[in-house]
């Protein structure tokens, strides 16, 4: 089911290509692909199959967001600008006039408030049990800390990780061996990612569960690399879960 209004705005990215392959799996087809940047041939040959962990699909890292919006039947509009800030991207935005935004843009990146003010919502998917885990380092945090990894939905505002809510999900550990920048983590933001476009199929509109207090919760940045590795250590074999 294609939807009108949705649009993804997507990167050349791990995260990206999880997102297009879960929602085609799931039938949830955004009207239009927006490619920010040259997307290189992909590490590996496509599986030309579905894998999923514990209900999770993972992504094919084989296969191009490309090739997965041909098989699909979605129009990609390929930009050359690899920031959602440049002017090329915010001109192309303000004529497709979403009424849903993915923002799937490359990491690191912060859309500019001038950007956030054109006039549709930007749904992110963040990495993180907002407001308990802010930041770009959140689950491997919340691996050490003990915690399930979390996922949260919201709509970005003007500071990071605060705009308003719209789902929350936690997630199994994922096992010994999984390759959680590649693999994982871009599969529980499609996971939840998918819960939300299914919702706003429905619905019509994006609905906040939550208003989040800037002043409330933790932010997680750079994380060192013994902390990062003994967060891996954490972990326990898929037979052990």
């Amino acid at each position: 089911m294609m939807i009108d209004g949705l649009i993804l705005l997507a990167a050349p990215t791990a995260r990206s290509r999880a997102y297009i392959q879960a929602l085609v799996a799931a039938g949830l087809l955004p009207e239009r692909v927006v490619l920010l940047g040259e997307e290189s041939e992909p590490p590996g040959p496509a599986l030309h199959a579905v894998r999923q962990w514990q209900g999770l699909v993972l992504p094919d890292h084989g296969e191009s967001i490309a090739a997965t919006c041909g098989r699909a039947g979605i129009p990609v509009q390929a930009c050359a600008a690899g920031s959602v800030n440049e002017e090329e991207v915010v001109g192309i935005l303000r004529a497709l006039a979403p009424r849903v935004l993915i923002y799937s843009g490359a990491g690191g990146q912060i859309v500019s408030a001038s950007v956030l003010g054109l006039g549709f919502p930007f749904l992110h998917v963040h990495s993180g049990y907002l407001p308990d885990y802010r930041g770009s380092t959140t689950l491997y945090y919340a691996l050490l800390n003990g915690d399930a990894p979390g996922v949260t939905a919201i709509v970005l505002d003007r500071t990071i990780d605060t705009g308003p809510v719209i789902a929350r999900r936690m997630y199994p550990r994922p096992p010994q061996g999984m390759d959680i920048d590649q693999v994982f983590d871009p599969a529980i933001r499609a996971d939840l990612l998918v819960h939300v476009v299914a919702d706003f199929s429905r619905r019509g509109a994006l609905e906040p569960i939550e208003m989040q207090d800037p002043a409330v919760g933790v932010s997680y940045y750079v994380i060192h690399p013994v902390l990062k590795h003994l967060s891996i250590l954490s972990l326990t074999s898929a037979s052990e879960q």
